[in-house]
């Protein structure tokens, strides 16, 4: 695979509309048959992320932050919170539990300017882990960055985290290193490889049918 710092863009990955990403709220189902709703992050969704961080595993916030971690940082809170310039996007999902909707993942994705590689990280709450989840925010952030423009999804990932690296390698990533940090290994995708399975104007056109 080409080295994606060596890639020039045709052109800047933005001057695109984007609202309707951000905007639009999307129902998803699940291969067990769960259903979650996926949207955009708001201000005033700090206070159920934070709780959200505070309570995943120990061993699910290091390896969402690459380190150890008991909650969001207020400049992080804020920073997840307010990822509102072109480019930049933190997806929430929910699901019904008990009758009220919890928050269930987290994904953020970040274009920066002139460029054509999409940074990404994801979690997923430890009791909704294995369910196809963290498989369906891969694939809605990948179309995503290529409503965007982007040619490479691209992440670190903690040596040790043989989930996360096998559901990169499931959903087409390579896995490169070493790092200068040997703690960790990247998770590349080229975009530029056409894309297989659910088409991603599919993924843009699903029914919103619970609230969030």
């Amino acid at each position: 695979m080409s080295d994606p710092s060596s890639v020039k863009p045709p052109g800047p990955a933005f001057g695109r509309p984007d609202g309707k990403l951000r905007t639009q709220r999307l129902m998803f189902r699940l291969p067990g048959g769960e259903s979650v709703i996926v949207r955009a992050i708001r201000p005033q969704d700090a206070d159920r992320l934070q709780a959200y961080v505070r309570n995943l595993s120990g061993s699910t916030r290091r390896n969402r932050f690459l380190g150890a971690v008991s909650e969001l940082a207020q400049t992080e809170l804020d920073r997840l919170t307010h990822m509102n310039r072109p480019g930049e996007l933190a997806l929430i999902a929910f699901a019904r539990m008990g009758g009220e909707a919890s928050m269930v993942a987290e994904a953020i994705q970040v274009i920066a300017p002139e460029s054509q590689r999409c940074e990404i990280a994801l979690s997923v709450t430890d009791a909704w882990q294995r369910k196809g989840l963290g498989a369906l925010l891969l694939r809605n952030m990948e179309c995503r960055a290529r409503v965007l423009g982007a040619r490479y999804l691209i992440g670190e990932v903690l040596r040790t985290n043989d989930a996360m690296k096998g559901l990169a390698r499931k959903a087409g990533f390579a896995i490169q290193g070493p790092f200068t940090d040997a703690r960790l290994v990247g998770i590349v995708k080229d975009l530029s490889i056409p894309q297989t399975g659910v088409p991603c104007h599919e993924q843009f056109s699903q029914p919103q049918s619970i609230a969030a």
